[in-house]
């Protein structure tokens, strides 16, 4: 009898202890479990707070191109003003000076200017050429003397070449200032131009130009190419 109850009794005691031990063993896993689910979404946490800090700079740095392309916007615009107002000032003095020539000249002469077709080389030649009065009138001017000397040979293409070696000597090319009024071109000419010489020269050919009424053309107009006078 006694044998029986102690048999019974160690047989609760494993029984307890097997149970105890499946109870701790569950427990591990799951706590394994929650460590492991924590884990990764400590993972996830510093995954998306690394790429927002990516996508910041990737915007940063966006901004920033953006905001030199508008300041680099903002000085080309200023730079194109500046050389128009030099453009304008130089179209104010010459045009004093021209029209107290012109007017002096008009007292004893009777002046015809004939525009000619569309290209502005036969305007400049027919006002050249318009006559007798025309002629006293440029022999009796040392300006517009030195201006014909210089600008002309009675050879059309001769004048583009003129107009061809100063764009040429300041690195412009006609395609990037085809949009540009006549002035406005020969204008930064005289500002890039670093001698009287150049610069009196210049100033000559603005003169020319507005005698011959293409000053406000664009410079498209002209039908003048880097390569060629366009036919």
């Amino acid at each position: 009898m006694i044998d029986q109850t102690g048999s019974a009794e160690a047989t609760i005691v494993q029984k307890k202890a097997v149970a105890e031990a499946k109870g701790d063993e569950a427990m591990a896993v799951a706590t394994e479990k929650v460590g492991t689910a924590e884990a990764s979404v400590m993972g996830l946490k510093f995954n998306a707070e690394a790429t927002g800090i990516k996508e910041k700079a990737e915007s940063m740095k966006l901004f920033h191109a953006a905001g030199k392309e508008h300041e680099e916007f903002k000085l080309q615009l200023n730079k194109d003003k500046d050389i128009e107002i030099a453009a304008i000032d130089a179209q104010q003095n010459i045009a004093e000076a021209q029209a107290e020539i012109v007017g002096e000249a008009l007292k004893n002469s009777t002046i015809d200017i004939v525009g000619g077709e569309t290209t502005f080389f036969d305007k400049i030649v027919d006002s050249i050429k318009a006559g007798k009065s025309v002629d006293r009138f440029v022999g009796n001017s040392d300006v517009l003397t030195d201006v014909k000397n210089t600008f002309f040979n009675g050879d059309n293409e001769y004048f583009a070449a003129q107009l061809r070696q100063f764009t040429g000597q300041f690195g412009v090319s006609f395609e990037d200032v085809k949009d540009l009024s006549v002035a406005a071109l020969v204008g930064r000419l005289i500002t890039m131009a670093d001698n009287e010489d150049d610069k009196s020269r210049l100033e000559d050919l603005l003169r020319v130009f507005r005698g011959a009424g293409v000053a406000s053309q664009k410079v498209a107009s002209l039908g003048l190419t880097d390569g060629k006078q366009a036919k």
